[in-house]
């Protein structure tokens, strides 16, 4: 985790959003805008968080809670690495459009070199595995083993590579409506990522093999949990209180109090009533005075 900042405000009181370890973002747009970055897709089935520990290591983080009397309303918040270094906001995430990389390979044929080879034909063995892995389970009893086609010295028309092309032809052969079929591993990939590099989905088998999107939830349930933000500890000189509500503020609010700095207002019990009433009053006759001289001059009777 990132070491606690230890900058002190010098102040009597101040929000507890001083004491925040990491900066908070209450929006997808706040945190593109503050970092040029998307904020990773919303997962609804998870607490919205709008902060990320850049260097989680699993341990227990200190909170503000209100109903933490007896602890001076800190308590611990035990979040899993993988969670803490990640934002979880709700909106659209945007997919980025999915383009196989071009390649230097040709096709060549009896009579020689064809033209260039299609890089939608041509991927690495590890994510033609991956793509045979992942449709297995729909052709059960079926062994899907992934080989590479258009190779030289098995075919009339076939693919030379450069030295630095490391992806192939590869396909599987499954059974469909009785009949073999061959399945090219890149173009299964193509389909998979038609919505966007890493956009949900499945796969269904029906007459044909087919990438089902997944539309995701962008919206945060009306149940959602929203995770506090982690807080450094308290300094000597520091408490944590609650200032009675005013007229514009009925519920109050929560403050960092310095003990060692003369207080302006009395906390836990709110400021002083009649000044309140007297500054409300002096502020309702300032706008009096001002809608009367915007009257006269409008010559508005």
């Amino acid at each position: 985790m990132s070491s606690p900042q230890t900058t002190q405000p010098n102040q009597p009181q101040y929000q507890i959003s001083a004491l925040n370890l990491f900066p908070v973002y209450a929006t997808r747009a706040a945190y593109q805008q503050a970092t040029g970055l998307q904020a990773p897709p919303f997962d609804a089935t998870q607490p919205v968080k709008g902060w990320a520990d850049p260097a989680p290591s699993g341990q227990p983080y200190l909170v503000f809670d209100p109903g933490a009397t007896a602890t001076g309303y800190l308590s611990q918040l035990t979040v899993p690495a993988a969670q803490a270094s990640r934002l979880n906001l709700p909106g659209t995430y945007n997919y980025p459009a999915y383009v196989p990389a071009s390649t230097g390979a040709i096709e060549v044929g009896p009579f020689g070199p064809v033209g260039p080879a299609s890089p939608d034909m041509i991927c690495l063995q590890s994510d033609a595995q991956a793509v045979a892995t992942a449709i297995a389970p729909l052709f059960p009893g079926q062994t899907l083993k992934v080989f590479e086609t258009m190779k030289q010295g098995q075919a009339m028309y076939y693919y030379s590579y450069p030295a630095n092309e490391l992806r192939r032809a590869w396909a599987f052969q499954v059974t469909m409506g009785g009949s073999p079929v061959i399945l090219f591993a890149q173009q299964l990939i193509d389909g998979q990522n038609a919505h966007g590099v890493g956009a949900p989905g499945h796969w269904t088998l029906s007459s044909t093999l087919n990438w089902v999107y997944d539309a995701p939830v962008t919206a945060a349930p009306a149940n959602a949990v929203t995770l506090p933000v982690p807080i450094r500890p308290l300094m000597p000189n520091e408490q944590i209180v609650h200032l009675a509500g005013t007229l514009f503020n009925p519920q109050g609010t929560w403050v960092v109090e310095r003990t060692d700095l003369p207080q302006t207002s009395t906390a836990g019990s709110g400021t002083d009533n009649s000044s309140q009433l007297a500054d409300l009053q002096a502020a309702v006759s300032a706008m009096q005075a001002t809608l009367a001289a915007i009257e006269a001059k409008l010559g508005i009777q």
